[in-house]
């Protein structure tokens, strides 16, 4: 019989996530037992200049969106807006908290560079050597705090070869860039490279969490939790994710997630460790 094996992924994007969401995620994983990965930003997640002008008609829109929950709403127009202008960097600024987190052998990933606005506004106008020198930079921060990362997602899954090739010259296990599909290669110019992408296996539209889709669109938890079990029953692994700022602050739906996984027979693991997994595999074919 195969193991069934699930894993929750968390976008560590902005610092409410740390200072609101990590400590209530932490508590629901020591209550069940389990392991989570966490990508972390380790730069800034607010801009101000990308903020305002045409970033401000940008914001509005995201705003009226009834299928996802702005960032305004889940930290509040104060918070927000201390944020916006002080740009304090997330992941270096919560060393110890998130080196706690990897002593209860939780998974801390690397997500993207050192602005967070900027990759996911303007990922594809970013030349090459920018970019380079922005995930570089950031890796290097990484690793002098939490040690060498083997997974890698990119602010808004938006990703291209340019990250694949990077990503594989850093030496990464495998990258989080996709959703949907089953886990695969990474490729560049066509061709297989030496990590792995790991998709999420159930989100809402476009590249929304699920948790936070039906968040947003006041789904009874009945029904959220009746399509749950239907992806758990059709898969035997499953990926999730969702942002601590949202999903993580409601960490009673999220026991009740938690629940519903260990009911339907699996085993929580990281990512790494799915990675890990794929790479055996393949060498014994």
């Amino acid at each position: 019989m195969t193991e069934r094996l699930f894993a929750f992924r968390w976008d560590v994007d902005h610092r409410v996530c740390a200072t609101d969401g990590l400590p209530k995620i932490r508590a629901v994983c020591r209550d069940f037992g389990v392991p989570n990965t966490f990508f972390v930003n380790m730069g800034r997640s607010t801009n101000l200049v990308e903020w305002i002008g045409s970033g401000m008609a940008r914001s509005k829109a995201k705003l009226a969106d009834r299928e996802a929950v702005h960032l305004i709403k889940k930290t509040g127009w104060p918070r927000f807006v201390i944020e916006t202008a002080l740009s304090r960097p997330v992941g270096l600024s919560f060393v110890p908290l998130l080196q706690s987190l990897q002593a209860e052998g939780h998974e801390l990933g690397l997500h993207g560079g050192m602005d967070h606005v900027i990759w996911s506004r303007r990922f594809h106008e970013l030349p090459d050597r920018v970019l380079e020198a922005d995930v570089e930079e950031s890796y290097r921060h990484f690793v002098r705090h939490f040690g060498k990362p083997a997974g890698f997602s990119s602010p808004g899954f938006y990703s291209d070869e340019r990250v694949m090739a990077l990503l594989d010259n850093l030496g990464f296990l495998y990258n989080g860039d996709a959703i949907g599909g089953e886990p695969h290669r990474a490729t560049v110019a066509g061709r297989p490279v030496g990590h792995w992408t790991i998709p999420v296996t159930l989100s809402g539209p476009r590249t929304i969490p699920f948790l936070e889709f039906h968040g947003a669109r006041g789904t009874p938890e009945s029904e959220m939790l009746q399509q749950l079990h239907q992806h758990l029953d059709a898969n035997e692994s499953v990926v999730l994710y969702g942002h601590p700022c949202y999903e993580g602050v409601r960490d009673k739906i999220l026991r009740q997630v938690f629940a519903t996984v260990l009911e339907r027979g699996f085993r929580f693991v990281t990512l790494q460790t799915l990675a890990e997994r794929l790479r055996v595999v393949a060498l014994e074919r």
